[in-house]
């Protein structure tokens, strides 16, 4: 699955080839999981495992890649290991924070909190950031997605980054984040779902298995796409619109960082079956 739509996704005829066009084999790559929904929703291991893999095919040194998330111990109750992993990979939890207010590389500017440290993995362990998110839904912000991954899962975040449904904290990180390190790739895992009771849903009956993963270059585009699935899965299930509280991602369009119109989104679907059944 992820290798076949990245090829989809660059045109490319070979992984090895998407993997270079996106990715120079001398960059020092980070992969931002999200294991907060843990254990009934997080980035697949396997997900993880096979964009390593396919790194390493296109000639990044595994001890050149980070797989990670903040803090150490989301790790717990998930199929990750700290450590070294298959691929040589290093798997951890996010490293801390040090904030210079003559370097802004180093903080978010924010409207309502001030200034707010990135972690030290993007800022001083890696180059580039594979966006490595999940498809659920948020009491607070509506839906976790692309978006969300970056700007809670790479900054020191006080409670007050909650008001107002997020906003506009979680476009203003993203804004920053992309000028500390570049997210070339976004790999959504919709492998599993969750409409309700996210961020940490503890009843398997709001989850579902979408069996997808959506891959793009655009996190509001990506996210305005899995908004709308869990749009559809509540009112399948007779529950209220979430939409209303993810004003973060209109407030990201109109910063730039991507679309959020439905009918401007490209939406291609690779179909990837197993073997079929012998005749």
């Amino acid at each position: 699955m992820v290798h076949g739509g990245l090829k989809v996704l660059t045109g490319a005829d070979s992984p090895e080839e998407a993997w270079r066009s996106l990715i120079r084999p001398d960059q020092r790559v980070g992969l931002k999981i999200n294991l907060l929904g843990r254990p009934l929703v997080y980035t697949a291991r396997e997900i993880a495992s096979a964009v390593t893999a396919g790194l390493v095919q296109a000639g990044t040194k595994g001890d050149r890649i980070i797989v990670w998330d903040r803090p150490e111990g989301h790790f717990r109750r998930t199929a990750y290991a700290l450590g070294r992993g298959e691929h040589g990979e290093t798997i951890t939890g996010g490293e801390g924070y040090w904030l210079s207010y003559k370097d802004r590389r180093t903080g978010v500017e924010t409207s309502k909190c001030g200034l707010l440290p990135v972690d030290y993995i993007p800022l001083t362990r890696t180059d580039v950031t594979i966006n490595l998110p999940v498809l659920k839904d948020h009491g607070i912000s509506g839906v976790t997605g692309a978006l969300k991954n970056i700007a809670f899962g790479c900054y020191h975040t006080p409670p007050q980054t909650h008001d107002n449904c997020c906003d506009p904290f979680i476009a203003e990180a993203y804004r920053h984040f992309v000028t500390v390190n570049t997210v070339p790739l976004i790999i959504l895992d919709a492998t599993r779902g969750c409409f309700d009771g996210g961020p940490v849903p503890s009843h398997p009956g709001h989850l579902w298995d979408e069996n997808a993963l959506y891959l793009g270059t655009d996190p509001v585009a990506i996210d305005t796409v899995c908004r709308d699935l869990i749009k559809q899965r509540r009112a399948a299930a007779g529950m209220a619109d979430m939409m209303p509280k993810t004003i973060h991602i209109e407030t990201a369009a109109s910063m730039g960082l991507g679309i959020n119109e439905l009918g401007r989104i490209e939406l291609t679907t690779l179909r990837v079956c197993g073997t079929p059944p012998a005749h």
